[in-house]
């Protein structure tokens, strides 16, 4: 698929497939089934999608087809599969910023990442979780939150495998960046707890809040799947400690 000149026509089918009108919605998508296996095709959704000032319902049907090639057509075996050079562009490509300011964007490209992750990582994709430490680490809260919202993500689906190479693996991982995670865990926590008594505004309150929910949800599950024996391990008996501390004091705040 040439890309240039794609791009374009793929918005117009897209536009036809958010339409409520059967008569143009049927048709749309069955081009656009058409054109799924057509090499080229998810580099073109992705630049559709990374369009900021492209048409929002366009964009959104664009992750899901996205998405859903994904599933379809990611594995190396797949009846049609995705070139190993297309994925290897995609995979760049999808790490290569998060600044997407749409929040059911970003939270779908999350899951587009932990969805090729599962597939890929860390063997093909060594670079994915460097880049999304980093990007949690960033002044920038807009990326801090999104790559936080991706590394939840990722870290969800890689920890629901279950062969015993895969899971020790996670557990290497796990041993890796627990001290990290639970770091930034309590200071956002703290960070929060102190704008609520500080009555700072809401805004600050609340991104503070997500990101402390965002870092809790990566421990529970570094936590439950990520070692052989937590009892030995002193970051996760401590987390296991505070945590009580941390839910008691949180749920003063709502009164």
């Amino acid at each position: 698929m040439e890309l240039v000149s794609a791009q374009a026509m793929v918005i117009e089918v897209l536009q036809r497939a958010s339409s409520q009108n059967p008569e143009i919605l049927k048709p749309a998508e069955v081009k656009l089934r058409e054109w799924e296996t057509q090499p080229g095709f998810y580099t073109v959704l992705f630049n559709i999608i990374s369009s900021h000032s492209t048409d929002l319902n366009v964009r959104w049907i664009a992750v899901l087809y996205f998405k859903n090639g994904v599933d379809k057509y990611w594995r190396k075996n797949a009846p049609n599969a995705i070139s190993d050079q297309e994925k290897a562009t995609l995979r760049q490509s999808l790490i290569s910023n998060f600044r997407e300011p749409v929040n059911q964007i970003a939270l779908q490209l999350a899951v587009l990442v932990s969805k090729v992750a599962r597939f890929d990582c860390p063997r093909e994709w060594p670079e994915l979780f460097p880049t999304l430490l980093q990007g949690v680490e960033s002044a920038d809260l807009l990326v801090q939150h999104r790559a936080l919202l991706t590394l939840h993500h990722v870290v969800k689906a890689i920890s629901s495998k279950r062969l015993p190479g895969d899971r020790r693996l996670f557990q290497d991982f796990t041993s890796n960046i627990y001290t990290f995670i639970l770091h930034l865990w309590n200071n956002f926590t703290e960070s929060f707890l102190r704008d609520i008594a500080q009555n700072a505004s809401s805004e600050a309150i609340t991104a503070n809040l997500e990101k402390a929910l965002l870092t809790l949800r990566i421990l529970r599950k570094l936590t439950v799947f990520g070692f052989y024996k937590p009892h030995e391990n002193q970051d996760c008996m401590c987390f296991l400690k505070v945590i009580f501390d941390r839910a008691r004091t949180s749920l003063e705040c709502r009164k």
